[in-house]
């Protein structure tokens, strides 16, 4: 075997070498996401709450909310309390989309919120000012009945 013949024999085995460690590389990377991947949906997830008094004062400060709505905490993000919160409260209400709609288009000017817009639809939106602060309340029916709003102050 020549000089030649031997340099390609080698190239040919560090080829498949570094084939196979690309290559088990790949399987046990794609190994670890799916664990990971598995893994986060054990993760408890707190249960969703019905608002009392008492936590409407705290979650929402100066946003008047329903009672018997529920809120869905994996879907909200609350900074702060009282009239200086913000971030975004996920509620699941019963009711009707137009009762819904009346009862935060009713209520939040009698907390001190004056409406811009609003807007009744499948997907239906009001959006409101306090000060140097915006609130939109956004709602829609569920598929599973009640309806489904996001407030973001």
């Amino acid at each position: 075997m020549g000089p030649e013949a031997d340099r390609n024999r080698r190239r040919r085995h560090f080829g498949s070498s570094a084939m196979t460690a690309i290559k088990t590389l790949l399987v046990l990377s794609t190994a670890g996401l799916m664990l990971a991947c598995n893994s986060m949906g054990n993760a408890p997830v707190a249960s969703d709450s019905t608002v009392s008094g008492n936590i409407a004062k705290q979650l929402a400060g100066d946003v008047p909310l329903p009672q018997g709505a529920a809120i869905r905490q994996q879907d909200t993000l609350v900074m702060g309390t009282g009239a200086s919160w913000t971030g975004r409260l996920s509620l699941v209400l019963s009711g009707e989309p137009q009762t819904v709609f009346a009862y935060f288009r009713d209520s939040m000017p009698g907390a001190g919120w004056t409406l811009t817009s609003s807007s009744f639809s499948k997907l239906s939106l009001l959006t409101f000012t306090k000060a140097d602060r915006m609130a939109t309340v956004q709602m829609q029916g569920s598929n599973f009945g009640g309806n489904e709003v996001l407030i973001t102050v």
